[in-house]
């Protein structure tokens, strides 16, 4: 069966020990099984009491990024590849057992014109090794697709599936997001159909990137397109009530998504499990 979650944001803009202290015992006061912790600056986090934290409540982790403007993939595939490999160090270290987000690009980059061969060679060169560290350790790397104001490089399912391929890691898989969905897929239920088992992991977030069912999603398509694909990986809500300047800059989220982060985890969180109930992917 499938677990809910959320990704850090809603509660702070970076994972610290207050702060962590603040959000794992509400996530599990509101049966939140999994956390998504962003890894955006991987070595300051305290990994024994971040992993002492989670256990505490029963909570699992999982982690996200993107990369760092001086650790381009597309221009310096070494760099890139020396990032993820520290990253990927530390997710195992916290217990997650899957990294993803935008792993190939720096959010929010594009050069103006179609992503070239080229660049997707780089980013098969900054990935590959990682990919093979990340299965030594039992993770999974996703790569996020995003939509075309935020990158040129990975827009679609298609597109992800097609560049795992040349990857060609077992263990590297297209992380999908109902928010770029929404605006790339020609649907989002085709584009959950078209990835079926290589998407294990997505993002719920709705149009405005707010209060799950408050928006223009089609959660009705959504959930009956995992219910045809027998998903039954996590699903964890990104609502971004709170954000670190650079990537609220990269988003272009200059008011609020939602009231507080109760109003995501009183109406949200339950409008998602009723939704996962309907097509049965939890119990």
């Amino acid at each position: 069966m499938s677990r809910i979650g959320m990704h850090f944001s809603l509660w702070s803009p970076a994972w610290t020990e207050a702060s962590a202290e603040q959000a794992i015992p509400e996530a599990a006061r509101y049966g939140l099984q999994v956390v998504e912790i962003p890894l955006l600056a991987p070595q300051t986090i305290n990994v024994p009491h971040a992993r002492d934290l989670l256990a505490a409540h029963n909570v699992a982790p999982s982690a996200s990024l993107c990369l760092p403007e001086d650790r381009r993939a597309t221009s310096d595939p070494a760099a890139a590849r020396d990032f993820l490999l520290g990253a990927v160090e530390v997710a195992y270290a916290l217990g997650c057992r899957f990294l993803g987000g935008v792993t190939y690009s720096v959010l929010g980059y594009k050069t103006g014109a179609p992503p070239t061969e080229a660049e997707y060679d780089a980013i098969v060169m900054a990935v590959r090794p990682v990919a093979t560290r990340a299965r030594e350790l039992g993770l999974t790397i996703g790569l996020e697709p995003c939509n075309r104001y935020e990158t040129h490089l990975l827009n679609t399912a298609a597109q992800t599936l097609a560049l795992l391929d040349r990857i060609g890691a077992p263990n590297t898989t297209v992380h999908l997001d109902t928010y770029h969905m929404n605006i790339e897929e020609k649907g989002i239920g085709e584009g959950f159909r078209l990835a079926g088992a290589r998407a294990p992991y997505i993002h719920i977030s709705e149009s405005h990137r707010g209060v799950p069912g408050t928006g223009s999603i089609d959660w009705e398509d959504a959930f009956a397109a995992l219910a045809d694909i027998d998903f039954a990986g996590d699903m964890v809500i990104e609502s971004f009530v709170t954000l670190p300047p650079e990537i609220a800059s990269a988003l272009c989220i200059w008011r609020p998504v939602a009231l507080d982060r109760y109003d995501v985890l009183d109406q949200g969180v339950a409008y998602i499990r009723r939704l996962a109930l309907k097509y049965r992917l939890i119990d």
